[in-house]
């Protein structure tokens, strides 16, 4: 089977090529337009003037180069260097024809540019299989220049759907995070008049409620705001801490105080589920820190192992060495975070249970917030959890905001 057989939309276009012929001689380049014209190439063009080449090949696309070393006013050297330029990244094949042998003609022609080399006096058969091989790497060359580029066209109009999309979900999500803080920020005074009316009402300083029952529904009015209010504040929080507009405010903070003033508040919420709450003890020592950030991440991080962690469990503060960080760590025995929720588990509005019905309140909003305020100090945050084994979450702040004394 012969190659025309295999491709014969190839072999069509072989024998289409632009093919140019550079001789000083016009008897050679008749020579070589009339083998390779019998031979059904269409497109063979002679030039016996080197210095025009240049120009030609500037002004048309040739597919092949036939060159003669020794010629007047420009060498096949020369004109192989005046060519380079032109022809910049396009693959064009030259083959070189002399009747110089020696080694050094070889060499500095193939340094020069080019592909293949004969000696005259040449045998036509060798010519045309020469001639046949280039032209069709030359045009294979240019197929796969041309899916390249489509290619090429392809990705990038595709990349400007992905922007645009990806801008359109920028807008979007900015929208949203608009929206919530709006929301929250307006939801904030209602809640706090709820509040404070409940807690006078509560206090019965303007005299005694009516039934005894009012009591305590003004106390659950008053649990339920708070509660409620709880629930806006993580949300303008987070919505803050993703437009940026968060700025932390440092001060000098003794951290082991800190961390027993959290455990000391949620030390009731513990009692009520028979949890042991513990702080594990360790030297003294201050970081320039946000105190109110820290202080919300670690109450989030508490209360979310109260909350998770089952009657009769445990649940213990510590600080730890991690390198180049200072790490504090709330860990509980509770049932662990599945697997699945792993890859998602400070995505907003994410909770820790797959059942529909949820037994734990909260918008999903305590680890993002966490986890922001942690990055604005410079830190982040590390989780070790698996179903059944209960979850260590950790606060990395970095060692450069130690203090010293």
């Amino acid at each position: 089977m012969n190659r025309s057989q295999i491709d014969p939309a190839l072999a069509q276009q072989v024998k289409d090529a632009s093919i140019l012929i550079v001789d000083d001689n016009p008897s050679n380049v008749d020579l070589l337009r009339e083998i390779l014209s019998h031979d059904g190439y269409r497109q063979v063009r002679g030039e016996t003037d080197p210095r025009k080449v240049p120009d030609l090949c500037a002004a048309e696309p040739f597919d092949l180069l036939l060159i003669d070393i020794r010629m007047p006013h420009m060498s096949g050297f020369d004109l192989m260097e005046r060519l380079k330029p032109i022809f910049g990244d396009d693959y064009v094949p030259i083959l070189v024809l002399t009747a110089q042998t020696d080694q050094e003609t070889r060499r500095k022609s193939l340094e020069l540019g080019a592909n293949d080399f004969l000696t005259k006096p040449f045998i036509a058969w060798e010519l045309l299989h020469r001639v046949r091989n280039m032209v069709e790497i030359r045009k294979l060359y240019r197929r796969a220049a041309e899916q390249n580029r489509e290619l090429e066209h392809r990705v990038s109009e595709r990349t400007a759907e992905l922007s645009d999309a990806l801008e359109a979900a920028r807008k979007a999500d900015r929208a949203k995070l608009d929206f919530l803080a709006v929301m929250s920020h307006e939801l904030r005074t209602p809640l706090n008049s709820i509040i404070g009316f409940a807690d006078v009402l509560a206090g019965e300083g303007m005299g005694k409620l009516g039934h005894p029952d009012y009591l305590e529904y003004v106390k659950l009015i008053e649990e339920s705001g708070r509660s409620l209010l709880t629930m806006v504040n993580n949300i303008l929080d987070y919505t803050r801490g993703s437009t940026g507009s968060i700025e932390i405010q440092e001060s000098d903070v003794n951290i082991p105080q800190l961390l027993t003033g959290c455990a000391d508040m949620l030390a009731p919420k513990a009692a009520g589920k028979r949890l042991t709450l513990a702080v594990h003890p360790c030297p003294a020592f201050r970081m320039r820190i946000d105190r109110r950030r820290l202080r919300e991440m670690v109450l989030n991080l508490l209360d979310n192992a109260v909350k998770f962690t089952p009657t009769g469990g445990h649940v213990a503060v510590a600080v730890e060495d991690r390198g180049n960080f200072v790490g504090l760590t709330v860990r509980d025995d509770g049932p662990g975070i599945p697997a699945e929720l792993m890859g998602r588990i400070f995505n907003p509005f994410t909770q820790a249970e797959r059942s529909l019905v949820r037994q734990h309140e909260g918008v999903g909003l305590g680890l993002p917030i966490v986890r922001r305020f942690a990055e604005l100090h410079g830190g982040g945050v590390e989780i070790d959890s698996a179903p059944g084994r209960g979850t260590a979450v950790t606060i990395l702040l970095p060692k450069d905001r130690l203090l010293e004394g």
